[in-house]
């Protein structure tokens, strides 16, 4: 095991400390800030290729240290399969092969046979995806149900996973892992379902969702290499919004891992993107699970935070980055000069406008003390338990933040993978949830302010019936019913079945019993009450959600939602799952009628209409955990259009300039039934940022009667009569 220079490594931290704490002082320049940052950045890189074992992601760094202990340990077993899975989990698949090989013929004990085989059979999948979706790109690529397209031309390497499936079958029967796998192989090489035989055979996976004739399934085509987004690397994510100001919406978007350059493509229009990750000043900006966008210094231009260190329990103590947006289609890191720069390991952060002095604060939620610490750890390596607490940072004015741990009935040590903002009692206050891994959820309902302009908490999870699921990921607040009050949807990601994630997926399909926690809907009562509906509303289901956001995708007024699924493991072959909203009654499943069934790893999500014609779409990062579990990101283009629309831009003057947390209702008659939707303007969900633009879906309405405004702050209310449909209208807060 790699023995970390501890004094070397302390003395770099002490320094970048000592030099962040220099830089908060008046006169230093934007640049020497960002510079500074930069520094850090690369400082932790360095770190990653001196003690690759700390960090899951690092394949490459940590094949080099294994090169030299297999070269030094010769024909040790244990230690020629770790090599092996490296290569694996590296992008070195052909060098995995032949050690795997070699096991499977020497090893004699039934455990050993198995777990050759098994990683032979992962290695010969991934090869065939890398070898057709690839080299033999077509959009229909590794999207459940396979079209004709995504059939695999070169069969080599999916029919040598099917044989060591089929030995597995033989010698090792019962693993619906195993039968998981064989289906899909069977499904890429075009013998589904006939080649798989009864005994193995999970039905349905080639057919889309039987669906009531009333139900307007959306239809999505990949267009990310086409536009000019489809970068491709690991698990990462994204947001969509007007960086430039050209009218265009634009894509920003990250890959975990730490020496990954962020990249940022311009909206050019008509759907289409030009590169500018260079010109706009990112170079050496890297790193990052998640991001989240906002107009934090009321410019008129989205600023963005990047989360860093998730899932790496204390050696994730890395910075997170806040990239001021200087309006010239440049950005630069003010994260020291703003007070935001801490060493912990971050994935989930949220802003709402706090104490109504019309500036966005932030909540940054942190993994602290947790039995799930250093998931993405070598099991080598010595995972402490270590107290993280999560924060709200108080706007300033200036582009500083004030830290608060303790605020006021405010204070949260959990390991925290989820935030959203909203007003969940009507009360023009913003309420914090916080979705916890291995603990109760969370829900601070906002009190008010005291003396000293503070927000006051009161902490109601339980009263309010909100802490499930126990193991939950990706959250969101939205009107799921459009009554007026504001639900909560937590999605599980049931970390103790993380190695059976395909098991679960295929008893759910077999109609057998699961395991794994389903996710919940949280219907407001109005009473700071809610009630469970995920079983009515069709969310009784296995998820393992990651990245996941909400909109109207077929314009019927009420929102939808799609979920990445997914897990580090590269058995964990499932697809990431559209359910679209029926009258605020229940979710249908539309996934494989839509097209977007995609097999790879979902991340980030974010919905935007980025072409302009009425209809959100979708881009989604793809990819997984370690190097070798790239894919490229999916620009989904919603292809079938269903009703009319209105999408509104709002602009601050007293509250803040973006408009977050501002209340909209939109009135309109469809078919001689009064209808009244409601919209809070926020991101979106919690991995992955929507833009602000509020898009409202009017069925078969011809006209719109009134908007109604209700602007963060002011009792005041501000009403649009009349306005047209099928554009955009960019409103402005009246005084």
């Amino acid at each position: 095991m790699i023995r970390t220079n501890i004094l070397f490594l302390s003395l770099i931290f002490s320094g970048l400390m000592l030099l962040a704490a220099c830089l908060k002082s008046p006169g230093v320049s934007d640049r020497e800030s960002h510079n500074a940052m930069i520094a850090v950045m690369d400082s932790i890189l360095a770190d990653a290729k001196n003690d690759p074992l700390k960090y899951f992601y690092a394949n490459e760094f940590r094949l080099a240290y294994l090169d030299s202990l297999v070269e030094a340990n010769p024909g040790i077993p244990q230690l020629e399969y770790r090599y092996a899975m490296e290569l694996q989990n590296s992008r070195q698949l052909e060098r995995s092969i032949p050690i795997l090989h070699q096991l499977a013929d020497f090893m004699r004990d039934s455990v050993s046979q198995r777990l050759a085989h098994e990683a032979l059979a992962v290695s010969y999948l991934r090869l065939a995806e890398v070898n057709n979706c690839f080299e033999n790109y077509t959009p229909s690529n590794c999207i459940l149900p396979f079209d004709a397209e995504a059939i695999h031309k070169n069969k080599e390497y999916i029919q040598s996973a099917k044989h060591h499936l089929e030995i597995l079958h033989t010698y090792f029967p019962g693993d619906f892992t195993h039968h998981w796998m064989y289906n899909i192989a069977h499904i890429a090489n075009g013998t589904y379902p006939d080649g798989v035989g009864p005994r193995h055979l999970i039905p349905g996976m080639q057919s889309a969702e039987e669906l009531p004739d009333y139900i307007n399934a959306p239809f999505f085509r990949d267009v990310g290499m086409t536009a000019g987004v489809a970068d491709n690397r690991i698990s990462g994510s994204s947001c969509v919004e007007d960086f430039t100001g050209n009218g265009h919406l634009d894509i920003f978007a990250t890959s975990y891992g730490f020496g990954d350059q962020v990249v940022f493509y311009e909206g050019i229009g008509d759907g289409n993107f030009e590169l500018r990750t260079y010109s706009a000043g990112l170079e050496g900006v890297m790193g990052g699970l998640n991001i989240e966008c906002a107009d934090i210094n009321n410019s008129g231009f989205a600023d963005v935070l990047i989360l860093r260190g998730a899932w790496l329990a204390q050696f994730g103590e890395h910075p997170n980055s806040l990239l001021r947006n200087n309006g010239d289609g440049t950005f630069t890191d003010i994260t020291i000069k703003a007070g935001l720069f801490e060493m912990m390991p971050s994935q989930a952060v949220a802003f709402a406008d706090l104490n109504h002095n019309g500036y966005l604060d932030i909540f940054i939620g942190n993994e602290s003390q947790s039995a799930w610490q250093g998931f993405f750890v070598d099991a080598d390596m010595d995972v402490e338990p270590k107290s993280y607490p999560s924060a709200i940072f108080i706007n300033n004015g200036d582009e500083t933040f004030t830290r608060y741990e303790r605020l006021n009935g405010f204070e949260l040590d959990d390991f925290v993978k989820g935030a959203v903002w909203g007003d969940i009692n009507n009360n023009g206050w913003p309420d914090l949830y916080v979705s916890v891994m291995g603990g109760n959820n969370r829900l601070f309902a906002h009190r008010g302010l005291d003396d000293a302009g503070l927000p006051v908490f009161e902490e109601i999870s339980r009263l309010a019936g909100v802490q499930q699921p126990l193991f939950s990921f990706p959250v969101m607040m939205f009107d799921f019913n459009n009554n007026g009050y504001e639900d909560i949807l937590a999605v599980s990601y049931d970390i103790r079945g993380i190695r059976q994630v395909a098991t679960e997926i295929t008893r759910e399909r077999l109609g057998m019993q699961t395991v794994t926690e389903h996710s919940r809907l949280f219907i407001n009562l109005g009473n700071e009450t809610f009630r469970d509906a995920s079983t009515a509303a069709g969310l009784n289901t296995v998820m393992f959600g990651m990245g996941a956001n909400f909109g109207d995708l077929n314009n019927n007024g009420f929102q939808d939602v799609y979920i990445g699924t997914g897990a580090p493991d590269l058995t964990s072959i499932i697809p990431n799952r559209l359910f679209i909203n029926h009258n605020g009654d229940r979710f249908y499943e539309t996934t494989a009628y839509s097209g977007v069934g995609h097999l790879q790893k979902g991340h980030g999500i974010s919905f935007a209409d980025v072409n302009g014609n009425g209809l959100l779409d979708i881009y989604a990062v793809l990819g997984g955990a370690v190097e070798g579990d790239f894919y490229h990101n999916v620009l989904f283009e919603n292809q079938r259009s269903y009703g009319n629309w209105i999408v509104l831009k709002l602009e601050g003057t007293s509250a803040n300039r973006q408009a977050i947390g501002a209340r909209v209702e939109v009135q309109f008659d469809e078919n001689g039934t009064q209808r009244n939707v409601f919209r809070t303007i926020s991101t979106g969900g919690s991995f992955g940022a929507n833009n602000s633009r509020v898009h409202v879906g009017l069925g078969s309405a011809e006209s719109v009667e009134k908007i109604i405004i209700r602007w963060p702050g002011e009792e005041r209310l501000q009403i649009i009569e009349n306005p047209d449909i099928n554009q955009v209208h960019e409103i402005r807060q009246n005084r």
